[in-house]
C-alpha cells in the first residue's frame, strides 16, 4: 500500500498526516454501497461489497492533471452538498490521485467532446480490475452528449450539478443523489445547460465490448483508456 506522508507545522509543532488512497477508496465504495442498497441494485451492490473487502494494491498514476487543467472540476467538487455531502471529501481526495482524460470518443464528426473522466477502478485505474470499471465523470455546462450505447452495463450516481437525461424515449432530471441505470445496448443521452454535472460512473459486464452512437451503429467508437 502506497501512502504520501505530509508534515504540517502548526503552532511550532509538527503533526504528521498520512494521505491514504486505499482508505479513501474503501470509504467511497462504502458510501456508494449505501446508496445502491436503497435502490434495489443487488448485483452491483454485491460486486462493490466484494471490492470493498479486498486488500487493494494501489497503482500510482503517471502524468496526473492538476485540477485547474480540468474545466469545472474544482467548482463541481466544491458543489457536492446536501444529501451527497458524505461523498465530498473522499471524491475530492481521489480526484487528485487519478489520471483525467478529456474525451470525444474519437469521432468529432458525431461529438466534439465536452466531458472529462477518470478511472478509479479498472484496467488503467488506481485499483486494476478486468471485471468492473468505476470512476468520475464531469460534463461541462452547455454540452449535449448525443444518444449512444455500449455493450457494457452502466450506472451513474449524480454528485453535483444538474442536467437532462434521456434513456430510450424517456427523459429525467439529473439531480444530486439520482441513479441512472443503462442496460447493455440501451441508448442514453445527457444534456447540461448552465451547470456542469459531476457523477460516479460504473461499468460491469462486457466492459471491453462495443460502443456506438445512435444512428451510426456501424461505426465502432473508441473506449480505450
Amino acid at each position: 500500500m502506497k501512502s504520501t506522508l505530509i508534515t504540517c507545522d502548526i503552532s511550532g509543532q509538527k503533526n504528521k498526516m498520512i494521505y491514504n488512497p486505499e482508505l479513501n477508496l474503501s470509504s467511497l465504495i462504502n458510501e456508494i454501497i449505501k446508496v445502491f442498497s436503497k435502490n434495489n441494485c443487488k448485483d452491483l451492490e454485491e460486486k462493490l461489497i466484494k471490492i470493498a473487502n479486498e486488500n487493494h494494491v494501489i497503482v500510482p498514476q503517471e502524468e496526473i492533471a492538476r485540477k485547474d487543467f480540468i474545466p469545472n472540476l474544482e467548482y463541481s467538487l466544491d458543489n457536492i452538498k446536501g444529501e451527497m455531502v458524505t461523498f465530498a471529501d473522499y471524491t475530492a481526495r481521489l480526484s487528485e490521485q487519478v489520471q483525467w482524460h478529456q474525451a470525444s470518443r474519437g469521432v468529432p464528426e458525431f461529438f466534439e467532446g465536452g466531458y472529462s473522466f477518470s478511472v478509479i477502478i479498472g484496467d488503467s485505474g488506481l485499483v486494476p480490475s478486468k471485471k468492473i470499471r468505476m470512476g468520475l465523470f464531469l460534463q461541462n455546462q452547455n454540452v449535449d452528449y448525443p444518444s449512444h450505447a455500449h455493450e457494457a452495463e452502466e450506472f451513474y450516481l449524480i454528485l453535483s450539478g444538474h442536467g437532462s437525461w434521456q434513456i430510450g424515449n424517456s427523459w429525467y432530471d439529473a439531480i444530486p443523489g439520482r441513479i441512472f441505470h443503462h442496460q447493455p445496448g440501451e441508448s442514453h443521452r445527457m444534456i447540461t445547460e448552465s451547470e456542469p454535472l459531476l457523477a460516479i460512473w460504473i461499468w460491469t459486464g462486457l466492459i471491453e465490448g462495443r460502443y456506438w452512437f445512435v444512428g451510426h451503429e456501424e461505426i465502432d467508437c473508441s473506449i480505450s483508456l
